[in-house]
């Protein structure tokens, strides 16, 4: 397919395939030092805490979507990936020394929805220690704040769409469809039974994963047409690209729903005592929009300060005031996107008086200033 060969991966067969030795030794040699930056990502928008744990590792994403394809050669060792944003193209590969280091990292959670899909070949991955294989075709959509890795160790193809709930649930809003009166609806979807989950109980508990298991009606010609249409539009920045990107990802939720085509599964995890007060400890920073200090938190849950501040550390890599201000700049965001408030309004009501201070907290964890946020959401400016 012609985008992938001008990304640098060669469709055959339906199926992306690993770019030649000559092509990939023109990029640098990835260590597993730095990891993002040792591996040829100089500016990435998914960002790793806790980097080196022996436990957990918590990844973010700075942007309401990424896209990545990965590839491995078990022959050569190799592992090869893209990356997809709404701004922003990467090129990576790896060598069996830093494949070796990727195996022995941990399970990793995250702030976004992934989905897995099985280009070619089969994928392991241990979710929740448990180990689950996928063949092509198949899928795997994890909830946030499931615990998983893949296991690197046969030949794959695949793609990851690591998805924001607030970017999926517009897409799903934007799928209107109209009944025989003329009245709009949207399409039920298996996000939405998340969605649910996730608002009654936090996804903190809804520690849930869905099976997408191919049966024999299955025919390779949609899957792949859709995922080629989509690498189309991320790999250009034409006018339109936003909404045809939705679209896409509409149609390929629909077509993994299709019961007729797919066997569809769905699992939960039990949640240990640990992750137990970390949900208690994150659904009172979120019903708070992170205004809490540390007292008021031992109070309210009956715990020490500092055992709380060691298992956030363990879970997420950041201290509890770190993850507290995680709760404000989602509340700010918030504002600045549904709000027409000020953001000297906005920096105040997260009681920040310095509008410097708040302004560089946002950037880092944004990738853009408060103004810059607010005019990418279409909301107008300060």
């Amino acid at each position: 397919m012609e985008r992938w060969e001008k990304e640098g991966v060669h469709m055959k067969k339906n199926t992306a395939q690993l770019t030649d030795s000559a092509q990939i030794a023109n990029n640098p040699v990835i260590s597993s030092e730095k990891y993002l930056q040792q591996y040829g990502i100089q500016k990435s928008y998914l960002t790793y805490h806790n980097f080196g744990s022996k436990i957990v590792e918590y990844l973010e994403i700075g942007m309401p979507y990424m896209i990545m394809y990965e590839s491995l050669d078990t022959k050569t060792g190799r592992t090869v990936s893209f990356e997809f944003t709404e701004n922003s193209k990467n090129y990576l590969y790896s060598s069996i020394h830093e494949l070796e280091k990727l195996g022995e990292r941990p399970l990793h959670t995250h702030d976004f929805y992934e989905l897995t899909v099985v280009l070619s070949g089969e994928i392991k991955i241990c979710i929740e220690n448990e180990v689950q294989t996928y063949h092509m075709g198949e899928c795997c959509l994890c909830n946030r704040n499931i615990h998983h890795k893949e296991i690197m160790d046969t030949d794959f193809e695949l793609i990851l769409f690591m998805l924001k709930e607030d970017y999926i649930k517009k897409a799903l809003e934007q799928d209107i469809l109209y009944d025989e009166n003329g009245c709009p609806y949207t399409r039920s979807s298996l996000f939405h039974m998340l969605f649910a989950k996730n608002k009654e109980i936090s996804f903190y508990t809804a520690k849930e994963y869905i099976d997408f298991r191919i049966n024999s009606s299955f025919h390779s010609e949609p899957f792949y047409a859709i995922i080629n249409a989509l690498i189309n539009e991320f790999s250009e920045y034409r006018a339109g690209r936003r909404h045809l990107l939705m679209g896409y990802i509409c149609r390929f939720i629909n077509l993994l729903e299709n019961e007729g085509i797919y066997q569809i599964q769905s699992h939960r995890a039990v949640l240990s005592k640990e992750e137990d007060l970390v949900y208690r400890i994150s659904l009172l920073l979120e019903q708070r929009h992170g205004i809490i200090n540390r007292q008021e938190l031992e109070e309210a849950l009956n715990y020490n300060g500092d055992y709380m501040n060691r298992v956030i550390k363990k879970h997420f890599g950041y201290t509890l005031s770190e993850y507290a201000r995680n709760f404000r700049m989602q509340e700010a965001a918030k504002l600045l996107s549904h709000t027409s408030l000020s953001i000297s309004e906005i920096c105040s009501r997260l009681g920040y008086s310095n509008y410097g201070f708040f302004n560089r907290i946002f950037q880092r964890r944004y990738g853009m200033s408060p103004g810059a946020y607010r005019q990418s959401c279409g909301t107008g400016s300060d």
